[in-house]
Order: C-alpha cells, then structure tokens, then sequence
C-alpha cells in the first residue's frame, strides 16, 4: 500500500511544482494583478483590505492611506499632511478636507479581528508636497503581540504596501511620501475584461491537466502496465487530450463560479472548485491508464471542495498566490490516489475470487489479465 501512495504522492509534487511555475510567471508579466476586481475562481477579485474598507463604507480618495490587521487590538494609523496638520483619532478631520473616516477596535462594543482604517483626500483637492504617515499600537485587547498589519498608499492612480508588526505602544517607521516622486510604485489595478478570468482558469486547467497526465502515466511504468502506453506517440496525445479537456474544466469551472458569485462568494468558489476537480478528473480518465472514470470524477469532486477551503483560507490570511499552489496540489493529490485505490479494489477481487474470475467479467478499464 505505501508503494501505492506513489501516484497520490506524485500527483500532488508534480500539481504543486507546475502551480509554482505558472505563479512565477503570472508575478513576473503582471498577469496576477490584472485580475483584481474581476471575480475570477483562482484569483483575488479584491485585495482583502479594498474588500474591508468597503464593507466599513470608507470613502476613497487621492491621496488614500488605509491600514489593516487581523485581531482585536487597537492600531491607529496617523497622517502629517504638508501644511502640518496632523490627521488621527484626536483629529478626525484637517482645513484641506483629509478625513479619518474609518477608525476601528477602538469601541469594545464593535471590535472585530478584520479592522480597517482609512485616511482619504477627495482627488484633486489635496495639498501639495511630503506626507508622513505611521502606525502606532495604541492598545492591547488580549490578543498576542506583536501585531502584523498592512499599510497601504494610493496616490495618482499608483500604489504602495508596506508591512510590518507592532507590540502595544509601538510606532512604525514614519512613511515620507512625495506625489511628485512615485518610481517603483505599482499601477493602480482599475479592473479587467470579463473574458480575462475565463482565458486565465482555462489556461491553469489545461496546464495542469497536461502535466498530471505525463507523470501520472510515466509513473506507472514499473507496476506492470503494458509498455506499448508509454510509446511517445501515445505519451503526446494523451497529454495533448488533456491539455484540452483541462482547458474545459477550466472553462466550466470559471462559469460556475461567476453565476455564483454575486450570490454567496465562499459557495461559489466551493463549486466552481469542485466544477474544476470532477471535470478535470473526467479528462484525465480518457488520458491516463488505470484511472477509471467514475472513481477520477469523484476524487476529483471531493479534492475540488477541499481546495476551494485551502484557497479561501489563504486569500483571509496570505494571498491568492500562496493559496494556488496547496489547492492545485490537493486536486493533483486526489486524482493521484483514484489509481491507487484502483489498484488496491483489483488486489481485492482476484484474492477473494480466489483467481477464478473470468476475463469477461472484467472491464478494460482494469487493464489486467486473468488466468484460469
């Protein structure tokens, strides 16, 4: 049996390897960040702190300083605008129309472990030259220190995070910041065509599939399975079949989740993982010897739910990049096992046959012989 679990093993190593590449690539062209605020199954359709500030009814503005952490203790963000006016909780409000409009944890009947604050400008309307900006740990509610939070700064369409952790009455580095000097800054996202996300999934299926076909066939190649499976001509087409039935499953999995989305997001995302595994496992049924159908399915269905738990755990605590490499290596795994549970029902039935079972009573799929 532990020889068994090669394939489950082998289909997790290789899902995860391909998973980080593919990430390397998309972080190097940008490709990630043009998914934001567009719903997409494997990307982030928000950043998490965009998501909470519109769910606290912050304004945003130009220049926009919000800050973000993630438990109950109380941290205050506080802005030096260049006139000198110095914008926190003491100030809410400054002549030149910057305003701390979201202060959170600092009214213990409405703390929470997803506090955002949000210091803004209207555009156009902000005074010119450097701002300062710090974060200072005000107080300790019970949870542990230091606390880690994420700063982040919009100005003129660009954008900036910065990270850091914080013990109670702690300050931060103070942040100067020069609208007349942003190099380096990233551009500020504005949202992608509709199509981007279905080109993006499908793109993810059909890598994957490609690549679990090749090592889930190749793997096999010492337990007996007949060498004429591994001739290069049937090695290239089983991975070009599953190139296109994993773009498929991407497709498929990508509408399920944008029907879904508007409705609930975590539902959504459980299906359309889900959508993805079981569509993924059919393909690869067709593509690779000693995967049956209806087992693949299943164990893609299953490993798509679990996933779409490991993604939604990492997007409300890392991010949608950190979360696709463990979701894509739980389907690789899932699918993986399905040959090894396979193996192990053939094991089973010819010992309690005692070996008299006759080859019709067999289906192909089991690629065995029995001998009378």
């Amino acid at each position: 049996m532990g020889t068994r679990l090669l394939f489950g093993t082998v289909g997790a190593v290789s899902a995860v390897l391909m998973a980080l590449g593919v990430n390397a690539l998309l972080s190097a062209s940008a490709l990630d960040r043009a998914m934001q605020d567009t719903p997409s199954l494997l990307f982030r359709h928000d950043p998490e702190i965009v998501k909470r500030l519109r769910s606290a009814g912050a304004q945003f503005g130009d220049p926009q300083f919000s800050l973000m952490w993630n438990n109950g203790n109380d941290l205050d963000l506080h802005v030096i605008e260049p006139t000198g006016a110095h914008i926190s909780y003491l100030n809410r409000r400054s002549p030149s129309g910057g305003e701390l409009d979201v202060d959170a944890n600092a009214d213990p009947l409405r703390r929470t472990n997803r506090p955002v604050e949000n210091i803004y400008w209207p555009p156009d309307n902000a005074p010119q030259g450097v701002y300062e900006v710090y974060v200072h740990h005000y107080a300790n509610h019970g949870d542990p220190d230091p606390t880690p939070y994420t700063l982040r700064i919009v100005i003129r369409g660009r954008v900036k995070e910065c990270t850091g952790a914080l013990s109670h009455r702690e300050e931060s580095e103070r942040v100067r910041v020069n609208p007349a000097g942003l190099e380096g800054w990233q551009p500020l996202v504005s949202g992608s065509s509709w199509w981007h996300p279905f080109l993006m999934v499908s793109g993810w299926g059909a890598v994957l599939g490609a690549v679990l076909a090749l090592v889930l066939r190749v793997s096999q190649r010492w337990f007996g399975v007949d060498r004429a499976e591994f001739q290069m001509g049937r090695v290239v087409r089983s991975m070009f079949g599953a190139l296109v039935l994993g773009a498929w499953a991407g497709l498929v999995s990508q509408a399920g989740f944008a029907l879904l989305f508007w409705w609930s997001e975590g539902v959504a995302r459980a299906v359309g993982f889900a959508l993805l595994g079981g569509f993924l496992g059919y393909g690869l049924a067709h593509c690779v010897p000693n995967l049956p159908v209806n087992l693949a399915r299943w164990a893609g269905i299953l490993g798509g739910v679990v996933a779409s738990l490991v993604f939604g755990w990492a997007l409300q605590n890392a991010t949608d990049a950190s979360g696709r490499w463990p979701s894509t290596g739980v389907l690789g795994l899932a699918i993986g096992l399905a040959i090894t549970l396979l193996r192990v029902r053939i094991t089973h039935t010819v010992v309690r046959t005692g070996g008299h079972l006759t080859p019709q009573r067999l289906t192909e799929q089991y690629r065995v012989e029995v001998n009378d």
